[in-house]
């Protein structure tokens, strides 16, 4: 097995890289993944704390890819400019209080936001 740990930085720019030329939303890619939004925050960072949480989840994403072992440790070749990636987090408590409607209307606006953050310059 392939210790993706030590390749934090790249992986991220390579996961940012392919996420975008996908079209896919962070919270798209999390759903097909299987890894939670807060823990595919941490992979796009490079700052994940555990190694061997994160060699399992990289493995995960490749297997629901289908992608080589070795796919995310070489550079992507990038056809749109860098982005800069901006995280906002809340951990107020709300999600219970919502009413269904709520709910899925911020999951729609979370979605948008995570697109334009993919694209921002």
């Amino acid at each position: 097995m392939v210790n993706y740990y030590e390749h934090q930085n790249l992986i991220a720019q390579n996961l940012i890289t392919f996420i975008r030329l996908k079209g896919y939303s962070k919270l798209s890619f999390s759903k097909l993944t299987g890894i939670s939004r807060p823990t595919l925050d941490q992979i796009l960072k490079g700052d994940s704390p555990n190694q061997t949480t994160y060699n399992t989840q990289i493995s995960r994403i490749n297997e629901a890819l289908n992608l080589k072992e070795d796919f995310f440790l070489k550079t992507q070749p990038l056809t749109v400019a860098s982005p800069v990636v901006t995280y906002a987090f809340s951990d107020h408590g709300v999600e219970a209080k919502r009413s269904m409607q709520a709910k899925e209307l911020l999951d729609g606006l979370d979605n948008i936001l995570d697109i334009y953050s993919m694209y921002m310059k």
